[in-house]
């Protein structure tokens, strides 16, 4: 309560002041939120368009419970497309996966 009391005190132009300030400073923390909660986000746009580039590849996907092998046909932001060994449509939420591997061209 004390910065309350504070502003209270003070002239109204030096409350706005400040105020102008506390809101500048908010908006910089808000944006420096998203760009962090954007780059932590998997696959983030750099992951999409690397796994992007690999599409038609056969990979292997690590899960919490299980490992995935097939041929990726598609990226999606919450999940990845791919075809198993049998030919059958797999859809991979991207929030299990902890490793994806394939084999890079050179």
């Amino acid at each position: 309560m004390g910065i309350l009391r504070l502003l209270f005190n003070l002239p109204d132009r030096r409350r706005i002041q400040i105020l102008e300030a506390s809101l500048s400073l908010l908006s910089v923390r808000i944006d420096h939120l998203e760009q962090a909660l954007a780059f932590a986000t998997f696959p983030n746009q750099d992951t999409r368009n690397r796994l992007n580039d690999v599409i038609g590849q056969y990979m292997t996907i690590r899960l919490h419970n299980a490992i995935v092998r097939g041929t990726l046909i598609a990226v999606a932001d919450d999940s990845l497309e791919m075809e198993d060994d049998q030919q059958q449509r797999i859809l991979v939420p991207t929030a299990k996966i902890i490793s994806v591997s394939y084999e890079s061209g050179g």
